[in-house]
């Protein structure tokens, strides 16, 4: 087993980022301190060690709420390998912290906690220690996922059409073999009950989210399985894992009813965060004022920021063609691709179930604006090259770019405020560029959006 590495850091930095050890221990909705119910953040600080030559100087921060608008921060590291930045924090749940494209690293935390990472990039996974609050939570959860994620991500479901007790026959084998592996690893690595908790949740919503496409026979076979008891929907445990907000948002998409039966909580509040399409409720309908004020509360007025993203090489797929191209900024070289058109950008990553159902679920609108004054375009981050080049054919009416630099992936994703998988955004023809108000790929509104860019700019 690997040796740990103790790192002393300058007292600035030390007072500056880490307060004083917390034992961890699970968190309770109700009874928290004052001073955690009031929080609305956390701090996430730390320092990579041994960055080798080509690696990138920033990292991303993302904060994995369900809300469209959560936090994807770019982390600049500075001469020290050093970085601290205070994260919007609503709610106990995990988030991730992603390093040099396909280094993610797994973080618990609750509103008023502070986190600090002292990690070692010479490794991957990368090697990390945790200080400050949940540390021996987080210790455990980072390394069992990364274990446990190959299982997770490797399970290979029926086709979505397939009657339900068929479908759910293989879907339950699944979780069952996942919660006999978490069983053994959790007993020789002694985790604690929350970290096994949180694990198996991890199981069935990692899995649930490779089935967000699942139609079987009827909608009554559709509602019965994203509403089958093995999902637990009103279960506050599960709210602590980032794949749980997908599984709801897609009950809130397809039976938005379940709302009514909610109880007053935190799953609640996910659940009204979920339903964009509706206006603000009323305050009081929230558990989490905090979290209301946040997502309904007046948000200041951003830019995006197209000339922060660095230069660098990419892939293209145009016209049936795949094409290398290299010391180009992607958007500026869509903008010119396209000039003259406005631009539907969808910002996708290939193991995203969401990303390809929006995709699949599109292609008569692609075709049905093909002549027309508006381009289509996607965009794929933190995705395997060799598993995109398999997807870019199947995409019709789509000019594609694959980023392949590691340090521009970061610059999209912060500074235009990807948020998460599917993003949309909007290029007018003037090559102004926007994420407010865009429908999704699926949304019965986006023909009649569209429609209107053949006459006018954005607002």
């Amino acid at each position: 087993m690997r040796k740990r590495v103790t790192i002393f850091f300058t007292a600035a930095l030390i007072a500056a980022s880490i307060p004083p050890s917390a034992k961890a221990t699970p968190y309770d909705f109700t009874e928290a301190s004052s001073e955690k119910q009031i929080a609305d953040s956390i701090t996430v600080a730390g320092r990579i060690r041994m960055i080798g030559e080509g690696m990138p100087r920033t990292l991303i921060i993302n904060e994995c709420d369900p809300w469209e608008k959560s936090e994807r921060a770019i982390c600049e590291l500075d001469s020290s390998g050093s970085f601290s930045r205070k994260i919007p924090f609503s709610f106990p749940h995990t988030f991730t912290v992603n390093y040099d494209r396909g280094n993610f690293i797994n973080v618990f935390a609750a509103p008023g906690d502070s986190v600090f990472m002292d990690i070692d990039a010479s490794v991957s996974p990368l090697y990390v220690e945790f200080s400050a609050d949940k540390q021996e939570i987080n210790r455990q959860y980072n390394q069992a996922f990364q274990h446990m994620s190959e299982l997770y991500w490797s399970r290979s479901l029926p086709s979505d059409t397939v009657p339900l007790e068929e479908y759910m026959k293989v879907f339950k084998e699944y979780v069952r073999e996942g919660r006999d592996s978490i069983d053994s690893y959790a007993t020789v690595h002694n985790l604690s009950s929350e970290v096994v908790s949180m694990l198996n949740a991890d199981n069935i919503y990692s899995l649930a989210n490779s089935a967000l496409g699942y139609c079987g026979h009827s909608d009554e076979e559709k509602r019965a399985f994203f509403l089958d008891p093995i999902f637990d929907i009103f279960n506050e445990d599960n709210t602590k894992v980032m794949l749980f907000p997908y599984h709801i948002s897609a009950v809130m998409s397809e039976f938005p009813d379940v709302l009514e039966s909610a109880p007053k909580g935190i799953i609640r509040d996910i659940m009204y965060v979920c339903r964009t399409d509706l206006p603000a409720p009323d305050r009081s309908e929230f558990f989490n004022c905090n979290y209301y004020d946040r997502v309904y509360g007046r948000q200041p007025e951003s830019e995006l920021s197209v000339r922060s993203i660095n230069s660098g090489s990419m892939t293209v797929y145009v016209d049936g063609e795949l094409r290398n191209l290299s010391d180009v900024n992607p958007i500026a070289w869509l903008i010119k691709e396209c000039e003259g058109a406005a631009i539907y950008l969808d910002v996708s990553a290939t193991w995203c179930g969401p990303c390809r159902a929006g995709l699949s679920g599109s292609e008569s609108l692609r075709e049905h604006f093909r002549d027309s004054d508006v381009k289509f375009a996607v965009m794929w981050l933190r995705s395997e090259k060799e598993d995109w080049v398999k997807v870019a054919p199947t995409i019709s009416n789509a000019i594609q770019i694959f980023v392949d630099d590691t340090e521009m992936d970061d610059r999209i994703t912060g500074y235009l405020e990807i948020s998460g998988f599917p993003s949309y955004l909007m290029i007018d023809k003037e090559g102004n560029i926007t994420n407010d108000g865009v429908p999704h790929y699926l949304s019965p509104e986006l023909p009649e959006f569209l429609g209107n860019f053949n006459k006018q700019r954005l607002k």
